[in-house]
């Protein structure tokens, strides 16, 4: 299921969920950031988060927890959001949700919810960028 807030586009995808929304307000940068969400003991935890910005795109793994950051090299990986949504439809999700400590959500990943919901994942991304482009 797709649900949209004020600034957040949600698509669930069994254990986890994909929250999107376009980030303005970082001094310099800009870009849409998307989490990988799951109910972790109870709470609504952020796995994993990709900020698909323009100058200075990263990823997190364990945003809530340990919070390890890295960048992406543009130069190697080119649009950052389509290294993101690529490692997304690649099936890299699982291990990378492994890396930052949740193995337990890692183990409940099903892989055929989250490329049946990758098309509303891609088309959302996609209608958020362009909607901050007008």
């Amino acid at each position: 299921m797709t649900e949209h807030s004020e600034d957040t586009t949600r698509v669930d995808a069994g254990a986890i969920a994909f929250a999107m929304r376009y980030r303005d307000d970082i001094a310099g940068d800009e870009g849409l950031c998307i989490e990988v969400r799951a109910d972790v003991d109870g709470e609504d935890t952020e796995l994993l988060r990709f900020d698909c910005f323009r100058v200075a795109p990263h990823y997190h793994y364990g945003p809530e927890a340990d919070d390890e950051r890295l960048m992406l090299d543009l130069t190697a990986a080119g649009d950052s959001l389509d290294w993101t949504l690529n490692v997304f439809e690649r099936g890299r999700l699982r291990p990378m949700i492994e890396r930052a400590g949740y193995t337990s959500v890692a183990e409940a990943l099903d892989e055929s919810k989250v490329a049946a919901v990758m098309p509303s994942v891609v088309s959302a991304a996609r209608e958020i960028v362009e909607a901050s482009q007008s």
